[in-house]
């Protein structure tokens, strides 16, 4: 009776909430679409679709708060919904489409052809005017349809016309349809981002609940003008098939690699499935730091959200999914009490927090480990970059962080599978019995895990202030093989970030430097190049491995810390993307002496970061 009598309540209060809303404004309300619906009556292999373009008022937190005036898609004689209505249909499916256009202006369609096709084919619509267009969905896959007003390009929508869009998915025959599709929106025009998915901001956004060991198949599509990178804490995925709007391509299954992170350019998608194999709560979200915030808005505007929610955010705002896998029924909670301590052959060690005198950067970050020797700092310039933790996949590790900063902090160790409660998002991660707590100044916070795979992975914080990020609190993680360590002259780091370089002021960085020293390497030798990218925003960040400005050739073994299938490990050009979030490791053996370039460019500094790799004779 309490549950119900809660419901009713809240009923009422949204009933009058909305009722109140809409003597306030003259617009619909555009309501968020979860996906689960497909549009249009279907019937004897031809799909009969009615859509309309209008404006309306978006809701992307609560019901009651923040909104913006928008043009949305809506199936005719129903409401608008961001994205617009699910496109779903058969392969084969004759699609009859018909658009009418409310709008005041003029309004161009994209994505309602079949595929592949024309990027650039449009239907086009004066004010008030309706089309039909009639086509064959010929190819399965998961493509977008999209309008614009005054952009001609995707990359160009900004402000209300950049919801105009919405997935359209071609299931294959006998192809299974439990999968769930998420629509990135955003917002953007001068001085404003606001960034959903599914039409919705964190902690708005949908809340999913799995059972362990149930395997998860989602779709993501991006129709925004950007680039975003998808992280999904505490397990890997495997990605099965990606697009480009036009084409796609479903990989064979011993093709399909293993991540925990991905790139999305501005109108691709891709599949992902995974199955947890750990309870407690976890996030899926994009690793750029400005689209995991608070809604940015113009000066002097704030989100009106409820107070009560805003202290279960953890900080975060915008592309942010919240997971929660179900215990065992039998499973006892545990608790920091509860849990036991690694034996005494665990593998323990410090990482120490600590303000910086000089101020720039702010904060200094110490590894003390009894296995490694500590590093020489003498004469040294200062580093945005903390010092790697080498640890042994099957071995127990106990990382004791300490924090000496002025302020609290938390450690996330991104890539690693572990319990819930170590993962190191404050506020969030572990389960209902306890949550992860931040780490106050002047505290510890013990995180145990026990890796189960060698590869390369990044610790960094998971504090909600960018000035810890672009301050040098992250650092290379690298999980060995049992018995091996750690090859210093073969096996090389590079980490990419950003920072504010004293005096020069904020930067483009590779391992904590704006200009890194020449590397000093022999022809004929194999060498083990690990990159990472843990810049703040940077969704794009290009490497290149040049000799007198033409890519050589590398082979990518591994990705995200997980080896690469056998099939895609092959020479290829060294020039590729490495999103915020990724690690990829390379291997190069240069066939001759000489000096060949590492060049890191970022979209948003016009000078790259080049380290000159000076290979000499062979040993």
């Amino acid at each position: 009776m309490r549950h119900s009598g809660r419901a009713a309540a809240a009923l009422l209060f949204l009933s009058l909430a909305l009722l109140s809303r809409a003597e306030d404004s003259p617009l619909p309300v555009v309501a968020a679409n979860d996906n689960r619906i497909a549009a249009g009556e279907l019937r004897d292999g031809v799909l009969d679709l009615h859509l309309d373009l209008a404006q309306g008022q978006l809701y992307p937190e609560n019901e009651c708060g923040l909104h913006r005036d928008v043009y949305a898609f809506a199936e005719t004689g129903r409401g608008l919904q961001s994205p617009g209505p699910l496109i779903r249909v058969p392969q084969g499916t004759k699609i009859h489409a018909t658009v009418h256009n409310s709008l005041p202006l003029a309004a161009r369609i994209y994505g309602l052809h079949q595929h592949p096709g024309e990027s650039n084919d449009a239907l086009t619509l004066a004010a008030g005017e309706t089309r039909q267009v009639q086509f064959l969905a010929n190819q399965a896959g998961t493509y977008l349809y999209w309008a614009a007003t005054s952009a001609r390009s995707l990359e160009g929508r900004r402000g209300p016309e950049a919801m105009l869009s919405g997935a359209f998915i071609v299931d294959a025959p006998g192809a299974k349809t439990d999968d769930r599709i998420f629509v990135v929106g955003n917002h953007t025009k001068p001085e404003e981002e606001i960034l959903s998915l599914n039409g919705k901001s964190w902690p708005y956004t949908e809340h999913f609940t799995f059972n362990l060991g149930e395997t998860v198949h989602w779709r993501v599509l991006n129709p925004t003008w950007t680039d975003h990178a998808f992280h999904l804490h505490g397990f890997f995925f495997h990605v099965d098939a990606v697009g480009d709007g036009e084409h796609y391509e479903r990989y064979p299954e011993d093709q399909r690699r293993l991540g925990v992170t991905e790139h999305l350019d501005p109108g691709h998608s891709f599949e992902m499935a995974g199955t947890p194999e750990r309870a407690g709560n976890w996030l899926f979200h994009c690793h750029m730091m400005v689209e995991m915030s608070p809604p940015l808005l113009p000066a002097g505007e704030v989100p009106s959200a409820a107070e009560s929610d805003r202290e279960h955010s953890a900080g975060m705002g915008g592309l942010v999914i919240g997971i929660t896998v179900r215990p065992k029924p039998d499973a006892q909670p545990t608790t920091a009490g509860t849990r036991p301590a690694h034996t005494a052959a665990a593998h323990k060690l410090q990482l120490v927090v600590s303000d910086n005198p000089a101020k720039v950067p702010l904060y200094s970050l110490e590894v003390n480990d009894p296995r490694q020797p500590a590093p020489a700092t003498k004469d040294k310039p200062p580093s945005l970059l903390g010092p790697p933790i080498f640890l042994t996949r099957g071995e127990p590790a106990e990382i004791e962080v300490k924090n000496q900063s002025s302020g609290p902090t938390a450690i996330h160790w991104h890539g690693i599978e572990l319990e819930s409660y170590y993962d190191g998002v404050p506020g969030w991660t572990g389960s209902t019995a306890q949550t992860t707590p931040p780490i106050p100044a002047g505290s510890s916070f013990v995180a145990r895990f026990t890796p189960p795979r060698a590869g390369t992975f990044i610790y960094h914080t998971h504090w909600h202030d960018d000035k810890q990020i672009v301050n040098g609190l992250y650092g290379p993680l690298i999980v060995l093989e049992p018995g091996q360590s750690f090859d210093a002259e073969h096996d090389r780091i590079f980490v990419i970030s950003v920072g504010r370089y004293a005096p020069f002021g904020f930067l483009l960085l590779v391992n904590g430097h704006p200009q890194p020293d020449t590397v000093d390497l022999h022809a004929a030798t194999a060498y083990r190049l690990r990159l990472i990218n843990i810049t703040q925003d940077g969704a794009d960040v290009r490497v290149r491995l040049l000799n007198q400005g033409v890519p050589v050739e590398w082979k990518v073994i591994a990705k995200d810390g997980a080896d690469l299938p056998p099939a895609q490990v092959k020479l290829s050009p060294a020039d590729m993307a490495v999103t915020v979030g990724e690690t990829y490791d390379v291997e190069y053996r240069a066939p001759s002496p000489g000096l060949t370039d590492l060049e890191i460019r970022e979209v948003e500094f016009p000078t790259p970061v080049t380290i000159p790799l000076r290979f000499s004779d062979a040993k």
